[in-house]
């Protein structure tokens, strides 16, 4: 059935690339770190084509008040119009989750485009748009083997549960709202690209705000202000040391260390005045087993060791109000979705890999909440995601659909 899958990838590859673009020709983007967006359009084309397989569709959106109660919830984010899409399809004795994002990030500036960020352009193999690679390429990878298995009728004793979810890019609440909804399966896949590597971990991440204060004065009379950014930049470098640290005695075998990152920094009000205010957006990247308790109070009790060491910022502490927390996630990797996933990748590209994911997704939702055992894999490089030009190699497009339509057939009991 392997090779039949192959081939039939083989013959569609025109409908795949045109099922793409049409994804890619919606706007997606998530509006202020999700507080608004607009997915809606997208959705409601995803499940009319869904519920041409045969699936029952659920669009809802996600309700606030329900989903207070958990740890990973992002308040403040208005899902009206943005509804999540979950499509059933089957039964039987053993399921599995097909989850992707349909939000996207915002272009950017169009002037660093080589083309519209919504135009889905082909060049030198690779498909060029907004979300091409995170994540439409992934979930359209998803949507094109299962349409590819019902074309073959291939007899599956099982449900797939295809769920295309908003807000990732916000914060995650989508795919919670998936999981309060109730529902649940053996196993669930994630189709962020990771170059087609099994992830089975990622780390954790914090957003803290830093503030620091200085004394505003004309700049011709420096040395009677006090410079807020320079300030901060004592901490910034006090902070850079203790990532240091962290990188020495913080291993793990699937990702890399812990890291500290300023992400945005801002501060006065015109080049002719001693700044009196500096802001800074940090990440704070930890390790699955960690402590964001103990995490934050290290970083908590770095700032103020820089701040002691100043006079100034000893009578004027810099303040700290830590914004956001996504827990860190790690499944077994012997699991026995693991096994078909890497004789899947062995017959279609030769090699597979076992890896972690740097960034954060979803999979710490469906994982830790739902506690369904959840493997993130999906076509395309991480580091084409969040910038201008992005794009998705089209062969790792079609290789996705195979991997997918294959893993699905053996999961699920067919020939």
């Amino acid at each position: 059935m392997s090779e039949k899958i192959i081939s039939a990838v083989k013959a569609s590859r025109k409908e795949a690339v045109g099922f793409l673009q049409k994804l890619l020709a919606f706007d997606t983007q998530v509006i202020d770190q999700g507080v608004g967006g607009s997915e809606g359009s997208a959705q409601r084309f995803l499940a009319a084509e869904l519920k041409r397989l045969g699936a029952a569709v659920d669009l809802f959106e996600p309700d606030n008040k329900r989903l207070k109660k958990y740890a990973d919830f992002n308040p403040g984010h208005n899902y009206r119009g943005r509804p999540n899409l979950v499509a059933t399809l089957g039964g039987g004795r053993k399921s599995i989750i097909l989850n992707g994002h349909i939000d996207t990030v915002s272009p950017g500036n169009p002037a660093l485009w080589k083309c519209d960020p919504w135009q889905g352009r082909i060049a030198g193999g690779r498909l060029f748009g907004l979300g091409s690679c995170d994540m439409k390429g992934g979930l359209a990878a998803m949507i094109m083997a299962v349409k590819l298995l019902r074309k073959l009728a291939v007899p599956l004793d099982g449900k797939i549960i295809i769920q295309s979810v908003v807000d990732e890019e916000g914060g995650g609440n989508g795919s919670l709202a998936c999981v309060d909804r109730g529902y649940k399966a053996d196993v669930a896949l994630i189709a962020e690209p990771t170059n087609m590597a099994i992830c089975a971990a990622h780390r954790g991440a914090m957003h803290l705000k830093l503030t620091a204060r200085g004394l505003s004065t004309h700049a011709s009379l420096k040395e009677k202000g006090v410079n807020a950014i320079e300030k901060m930049v004592r901490i910034m470098h006090a902070l850079e040391n203790l990532e240091t640290q962290w990188h020495r005695r913080k291993k793990h075998s699937l990702l890399p260390s812990p890291a500290i990152t300023f992400c945005q920094l801002s501060g006065g009000v015109g080049a002719s005045i001693i700044p009196a205010e500096c802001e800074a957006k940090v990440n704070v990247k930890y390790l699955p087993g960690e402590d964001p308790v103990v995490v934050r109070q290290e970083v908590a009790k770095c700032v103020r060791q820089a701040c002691r060491n100043d006079p100034w910022l000893r009578k004027h502490q810099v303040e700290l109000s830590w914004l956001l927390n996504t827990s860190p996630y790690e499944t077994n990797c012997s699991h026995p979705i693991v096994g078909i996933l890497k004789n899947s990748l062995t017959t279609i590209r030769g090699k597979f890999e076992l890896s972690g994911m740097p960034s954060g997704s979803d999979a710490r939702t469906l994982n830790n909440v739902g506690h369904i055992p959840t493997f993130i894999i999906g076509p395309g490089d991480l580091s084409m995601a969040h910038q201008p030009n992005e794009n998705l190699p089209l062969a790792d497009y079609f290789d996705a659909i195979t991997m997918f339509a294959v893993t699905i057939n053996k999961w699920l009991g067919g020939c």
